[in-house]
């Protein structure tokens, strides 16, 4: 799986790949295991999804404007964090709500070619998943004579 939510308090400095590796549920950490469903959502909500060729994360961000949400790629392109807020009137005042995500990115991503969409209340992220190259066969060239003698330290 390509993405996996951000554990700080990760003694892997965030990232748990051992521990979300056997979820059950998209890379997110043992959700099934909670009793409470309300446990279970996330605000804001959002989807992943993924084929053999690319990553989409979805996240439901109604109301929100573009210039109103910042995502950026931290720790060498492994952690995507998105921050925004939106702003509600409420009897002549207006009270502003915030939200911080943080997600763990695999190693299977292109994160330099990763985009960001804007619409209907809708943030899509997508990335590539980088081509996996075949191992190269490297023949060893065997020379004669006496082996070389082991070099000091």
């Amino acid at each position: 799986m390509s993405l996996s939510l951000w554990n700080n308090n990760s003694p892997f400095g965030g990232f748990d790949d051992d521990f979300f590796s056997g979820s059950p549920v998209f890379g997110i950490p043992a959700l099934t295991a909670f009793k409470n469903d309300n446990l279970l959502h996330s605000s804001p909500r959002y989807e992943v999804s993924e084929n053999s060729k690319q990553f989409r994360l979805a996240v439901d961000v109604p109301g929100v404007k573009a210039n109103d949400i910042k995502v950026d790629l931290e720790r060498d392109g492994r952690v995507l964090h998105m921050t925004g807020h939106r702003k509600v009137e409420k009897e002549n005042s207006f009270e502003e709500y915030k939200f911080e995500k943080r997600f763990t990115l695999g190693n299977d991503l292109d994160t330099t070619k990763l985009t960001a969409n804007l619409s209907d209340g809708v943030l899509v992220l997508t990335a590539p998943k980088k081509e996996k190259e075949e191992p190269k066969a490297t023949t060893v060239p065997i020379t004669l004579g006496e082996a070389p003698a082991l070099m000091d330290e």
